[in-house]
């Protein structure tokens, strides 16, 4: 069998490039380890993710993809997936938990992001190839090697491909060296799917929230490391400990909810519904993400950390930007995937610095509070401007005033010399919702 195009990973990431090739005019195959349904993290969408989502649906002529953008049209139109609401970024800091940070990123419950129960996402993705009679295999442990062109083998399987994507993740399947040398960020994840987690909101809500401060990503900040806690409609949490490695390198599930009271309460009834996974540090950085006949999306070429919810929209913005560079000539290929790989490294590292300094800022919640800004800052003008027609870069990566505006507050958080008010005059050009004003007290309602 001969293709245009082999994926390797039939995450959500890997499907979407699948659907896409198909409509370029493209043969392609999907290629899969393991098989659907089945259980996968990356669960929490942003205004990022959505509009990229919604792009690649109009774009590509994708229209079942564009309710996947929206918590109230994914439960419309597909009310068999779960998913839950998520209205916007829950902050709580431990051990007083009277400070608090809370940024809406939606203005009501129907139009909001979503938290995607992947299993059930990923396993509709995987269907959705299939209607479209794209060649998919599952259960297939392929080799590779190449000539002029890749060949793939497995067992009682083979074929031929004129460009490879690496869609898995972590797998590696091309052994590309890795590199996290210059990878700032260190952490490690103790995580699981629960029944019975309670929703903060019913043990701690309060009048001036801007929205249920569960429907959120609701993470719980201390020193040294943070927990996620995302909710969906199915009953199921999903919640992780993200440890700094140097600063927390024995802590338990037991024992930080022994140091935890207030999340110990939170969990009191949770019953994990498969086995706590415990990893080693997470991040992952390839030491190239391209060559001339293949190329790996964001996730796969690097991991830095589930802080902020980033990987799904970069993954998204990562597929935008390759696929019309798949679609070109072959002689006009080699320059556009470098630059894609400048880019997409260029976007990772300036995202390292941003989760780094918050996780230097985690002992100080007024120090955090005032560093988050420059994400919120930078992901909501990204998205006002994609929302007009035009593109900064994800995460406003693309405007070198604002890079060098992150690169100075975060040195200034490396040398313990945060200047809240130096950061709020600074991020001005960027700040079109009234971030950083004392006046809201960390609550931010959509604007």
């Amino acid at each position: 069998m001969q293709y245009d195009l082999a994926i390797l990973g039939s995450g959500f990431g890997g499907s979407i490039t699948a659907l896409i090739a198909k409509q370029l005019g493209m043969n392609p195959i999907l290629i899969e380890k393991g098989a659907h349904p089945r259980f996968a993290i990356g669960e929490s969408s942003t205004p990022q993710a959505a509009i990229a989502l919604a792009n690649i649906a109009d774009t590509y002529n994708l229209p079942r993809l564009k309710p996947i953008s929206k918590y109230g049209t994914l439960k419309e139109t597909y009310p068999e997936l779960s998913c839950g609401p998520k209205r916007g970024f829950t902050y709580i800091h431990h051990p007083n938990i009277e400070s608090e940070l809370l940024v809406a990123a939606s203005p009501d419950g129907y139009n909001c992001d979503s938290q995607w129960y992947r299993s059930d996402l990923d396993a509709f993705l995987v269907e959705e190839v299939q209607e479209a009679n794209i060649d998919y295999f599952d259960n297939t442990d392929v080799t590779l090697s190449q000539n002029k062109d890749w060949k793939l083998e497995a067992e009682n399987f083979s074929c031929s491909t004129d460009f490879l994507i690496d869609a898995t993740g972590g797998a590696n399947p091309l052994n590309i060296q890795q590199d996290i040398s210059g990878v700032r960020t260190n952490s490690r994840v103790i995580y699981s799917h629960f029944d019975g987690v309670i929703p903060w909101g019913e043990l701690h809500e309060k009048p001036q929230h801007p929205y249920p401060c569960h429907d959120a990503a609701l993470h719980h900040v201390f020193s040294g490391g943070w927990m996620y806690v995302l909710h969906f409609d199915n009953g199921i949490t999903s919640a992780g400990f993200v440890l700094d490695c140097e600063a927390r390198p024995n802590d338990t599930w037991e024992s930080l909810m022994n140091e935890l009271p207030f999340v110990k309460e939170q969990f009191q009834h949770a019953k994990p519904t498969m086995p706590l996974f415990q990893t080693e540090r997470i991040q992952r950085c390839a030491a190239q993400m391209v060559g001339k006949n293949w190329a790996m999306l964001p996730y796969t070429a690097a991991f830095l950390d589930p802080l902020h919810s980033t990987g799904n929209a970069h993954t998204l913005c990562g597929i935008e930007r390759l696929m019309p560079i798949i679609a070109e000539r072959k002689k006009s290929r080699k320059e556009l995937l470098l630059e894609y790989q400048s880019t997409s490294m260029h976007e990772i590292d300036l995202l390292d610095k941003i989760i780094h300094g918050c996780y230097k800022c985690f002992d100080n919640f007024d120090a955090l509070s005032n560093y988050a800004m420059l994400y919120f800052a930078g992901a909501d003008f990204t998205e006002r401007q994609r929302r007009v027609g035009k593109s900064t870069g994800f995460l406003n990566s693309s405007d070198p005033a604002y890079c060098a505006l992150v690169d100075r507050f975060y040195n200034q958080v490396l040398a313990e010399k945060l200047d809240t008010n130096d950061l709020e005059r600074e991020i001005t050009p960027w700040n079109l919702v009234g971030l950083c004003d004392p006046a809201k007290q960390n609550m931010y309602d959509y604007a």
